[in-house]
């Protein structure tokens, strides 16, 4: 197992700070991807996301993920708060800090780079589905107790 420090000894402390905040740009472009908007839910799963990878991801990148952890949450609202208003400014800037974090992962061990590759892209795509999750499993079962069968239709039922 490569150990954190040979990993990512290639890079200078500001391209390592940037590689950190990779997962908090995804985040944040998953996010913003579904409907414009960041909602706590989406956030609250990315922070508990970035945590869960601390022991859930694979060895190689567990300490990589333990960085990441150690200022997620405060690194999500600060980068947040960066970003451009306007949502194709907001896109195109997501989009090259981005682009920026994968030029960096490629002067790691190609072994690190392909494992961390993966994770980032699932992590993307976990924050991406977040809201729907939550549509799924909790807001539908509660509209689906709010609406009537009538007809082969779905009505919503009126509140006195």
């Amino acid at each position: 197992m490569i150990q954190l420090k040979e990993a990512f000894s290639g890079l200078s402390k500001e391209e390592f700070t940037q590689l950190i905040d990779v997962p908090v740009w995804l985040a944040l472009f998953a996010a913003y991807s579904q409907d414009g908007v960041v909602s706590e839910y989406e956030k609250s799963e990315a922070v508990k996301l970035a945590h869960l990878r601390t022991f859930t991801s694979p060895k190689s990148i567990r300490k990589f993920y333990e960085k990441v952890d150690e200022h997620f949450e405060e690194r999500f609202d600060i980068l947040n708060q960066r970003l451009p208003d306007g949502d194709q400014d907001k896109k195109l800037y997501l989009e090259a800090q981005i682009k920026n974090g994968h030029a960096i992962l490629h002067k790691l061990d190609p072994d690190v780079t392909e494992t961390l590759e993966e994770s980032l892209e699932s992590f993307y795509e976990h924050v991406f589905r977040a809201d729907q999750s939550f549509f799924q499993y909790f807001a539908l079962p509660i509209i689906s107790n709010n609406l009537e069968k009538k007809s082969g239709q779905f009505k919503f039922h009126k509140e006195s």
